[in-house]
Order: C-alpha cells, then sequence, then structure tokens
C-alpha cells in the first residue's frame, strides 16, 4: 500500500476529532507520544509576524498540542501530513481566528506542556481512552516512522539538535571512541534557505561509524538522512570545522557549552552506552 494511501486512510472517526480537537488535541497527543516516542509541540499565536521577536507566553494563545517527528511529518488527529499541509490545512484556520499575527512552533515534555497551565487540561482517562483508539488505528500507526535507537527522550534528543549538537558529539566521542565531524551544507531545499548555518556552512555535528553511517541525539542514520532533517540535499564534512565550533563555544560560552557536555554525557551514559 502506497504511503499516501496510508495517510488518506489513517484518519479518526468525526466523533472522536471533534472530541479531540474540543481540548486542543493534548490527551490525543499525550497518547501518541507515549505510544511512539517522538515529541510533543505545541502551535502558538502571536500578535507579531516578527519570528526575532521574544513574545511573552501571556500574551500568546495556544492553537494545537500535537506530535512531530525529528523531520517534517505531523502526526495528527486528522491523519499523518506534512507541516506545509497542516499548516495550511489545520493552523492557519485556527490562527485567524485571533486576527493577525503570527504562528509559533515550540517543543516541550509532558511536564513542560502541564506546567503551561492551557486552558485544555491533561486528563490520564481521557489519555488511556485515546491510547486505545489509537491503537486501534493501525492504518493511522503504520504510517508513522520508528524511532532509531538508542531512543534518547524526544525532548532531551531535540534539544541537541540546534546549537548543542557539538557538545553532543564531543561526549560520544569521549564515551565511545566514535570520531566527531561537521556537516557544512553546500545547497538547501527553497523552504529551508533561511536555515541558520555558520560562514562556513556549518549546520550540525554528528560522529562517524565504520559502516559510514552517522549517529547524534536522534540515533544513527545515514548522514544524508540526518542533512536533509535541516532541508540540505548537498553537504559537505569536515573534522577540523568540527573542532573549530567547539573551540569557538568553548571561548565565547564556556559555561553554556560545559552545560550542555554534562547533559549530554548523562545522556549517553543512560541511553547510549
Amino acid at each position: 500500500m502506497g504511503q499516501a494511501k496510508i495517510k488518506q486512510r489513517a484518519a479518526f472517526a468525526p466523533h472522536l476529532i471533534a472530541a479531540w480537537e474540543a481540548e486542543g488535541c493534548v490527551n490525543f497527543a499525550f497518547a501518541l507520544a507515549r505510544l511512539t516516542g517522538w515529541l510533543l509541540h505545541v502551535d502558538w499565536w502571536t500578535p507579531s509576524t516578527d519570528h526575532t521577536v521574544d513574545t511573552p507566553i501571556e500574551k500568546m494563545r495556544p492553537l494545537r498540542v500535537y506530535v512531530a517527528d525529528n523531520h517534517n511529518l505531523i502526526f495528527d488527529v486528522r491523519g499523518v501530513k506534512s507541516i506545509v499541509d497542516f499548516n495550511e490545512g489545520s493552523i492557519a484556520p485556527l490562527a485567524r481566528k485571533f486576527g493577525s499575527g503570527g504562528v509559533r512552533t515550540r517543543f516541550y515534555d509532558e511536564v513542560g506542556i502541564s506546567a503551561l497551565q492551557l486552558q485544555f487540561q491533561v486528563d490520564e482517562e481521557k489519555i488511556a481512552q485515546a491510547t486505545e483508539a489509537i491503537k486501534e488505528n493501525s492504518y493511522f500507526l503504520a504510517a508513522i516512522p520508528l524511532r532509531q535507537p538508542p531512543y534518547i527522550p524526544a525532548y532531551e534528543a531535540a534539544k541537541f539538535t540546534y546549537g548543542r549538537c557539538a557538545a553532543f558529539a564531543e561526549v560520544m566521542y569521549e564515551l565511545t571512541g566514535l570520531p566527531p565531524t561537521a556537516l557544512l551544507a553546500v545547497r538547501f531545499l527553497p523552504l529551508y534557505e533561511g536555515t541558520q548555518r555558520g560562514a562556513s556552512g556549518y549546520f550540525h555535528s554528528v560522529v562517524l561509524h565504520d559502516d559510514g553511517m552517522a549517529e547524534d541525539s536522534w540515533g544513527k542514520a545515514s548522514l544524508s538522512e540526518i542533512a536533509r532533517r535541516f532541508g540540505v540535499v548537498e553537504f559537505k564534512t569536515s573534522d577540523d570545522e568540527h573542532r573549530i565550533v567547539v573551540n569557538n563555544l568553548k571561548l565565547s560560552s564556556a559555561d553554556l557549552y560545559e552545560d550542555a557536555r554534562q547533559e549530554a554525557t548523562v545522556l549517553v551514559r543512560q541511553y547510549r552506552i
């Protein structure tokens, strides 16, 4: 069965969708995150369209809680969708209800979402009911890719995707002996051309396996697969650039780098070794 057909048949019964959407999909999302190990997100309406503006959370409005992978798939009550389809079909209509403004996406763990005190209340009984409904929908589950070991909790893995990946790669080298390297972007997909990167094209650090595969906080994958998470379709590797990035971090943000290194050490010891 083709992927498009699986996605088409992955939707739930209308009365279930209506009930879940009435509560911001929070209980459905908690159930799905527990079943799959993927990452919890909240999309927020914000009065500013400028993504550089740090709007206080009191001025933002939660739109929807959902689960996503580490690339561009969204796992929602209405099926498995690309980010573009999900934003256009589900998020944009919700955001328009609040008037002009923008949308911000944030990722959380269960504790973080519960602490937000959303108007959508977390209810363990409803989570259990959603869990059973998801298990019964084999088409939906079949459309969701499996996470790759070593299964570091998704929230922790996500924290080491941007900005802290160099520290994670260094810790992996220290504890496993796998050599670290930098990924340098040569060409991006059109929608990703604004992705943050260094002057050299640096956008991520990984460690390399003898079989040519790479590994970061999300587990083992091919270099091309990891690069595509950032929208990169052509890239180079550079051991020297990784070392430059680490040295710069130690000089410019020593405390932050050391905090990241210590957190990564705990995660690698607990989930990887």
